[in-house]
């Protein structure tokens, strides 16, 4: 029977990882390699950082985030190793996207403006932020785009600098996690970002 650390703060957990062996559900600020010596699969958030030091010597097959940014696992060490790895990206997009538009009715209703007259940009067009221009090209709006690292890979679609999404009536945040790099998107936002933004702009960070 395979062996499984699962992060006790991932929702239904044993429910769900029950199927696959014997679960042992630990809070991920204290998975330690110790625990590892006889564990064939990790599944981790955030919190826990996943390298050499966590896994050398220990049996790790398997290494799953229920996240969608991967600063916290070394994914060359896992490569290296023939460890398999596993992300989150676009489990929940639909529903991330819906409440998106779910929440620009609300403040078109509240605010008593239509959004067929409003424009909003989106930062990260992956699995989300390509949802949510679906919905909001479809409700009429002036869709706006911004995601470097797709820019750069070549994706055929219109993008535009962070100064003019700045811009926008509306901007939403659709961009994992990178603390590091040229794509660090760790306090994209910060002071500075935001004192550029129009004192009534919407700003979605879902």
């Amino acid at each position: 029977m395979l062996k499984l650390i699962v992060d006790e703060n991932i929702a239904l957990a044993a429910d769900i990882f029950n199927q696959f062996g014997d679960v042992k559900l630990v809070s991920g600020r204290y998975i330690t390699n110790s625990l590892l010596k006889d564990i064939d699969i990790l599944i981790v958030r955030s919190i826990t950082n996943v390298d050499e030091e966590l896994l050398k010597n220990t049996p790790v097959k398997f290494v799953g985030t229920a996240t969608i940014g991967t600063d916290h696992i070394d994914l060359d060490y896992l490569k290296k190793n023939n460890i398999i790895f596993a992300d989150a990206k676009g489990c929940n997009a639909f529903s991330v996207a819906e409440y998106v538009v779910a929440a620009l009715l609300n403040f078109s209703v509240k605010y008593d403006f239509l959004l067929k007259d409003k424009s909003i940009g989106i930062i990260g067009v992956g699995n989300v932020g390509s949802k949510v221009t679906t919905f909001t090209k479809a409700l009429g709006m002036n869709v706006l785009l911004n995601d470097p690292p797709l820019q750069r890979n070549g994706d055929k679609r219109d993008f535009i600098e962070l100064d003019e999404i700045l811009k926008c009536d509306i901007v939403t945040l659709h961009v994992p996690l990178n603390q590091n790099g040229i794509d660090k998107t760790h306090h994209l936002f910060n002071k500075k970002i935001l004192s550029r933004l129009k004192n009534d702009t919407i700003l979605i960070n879902s």
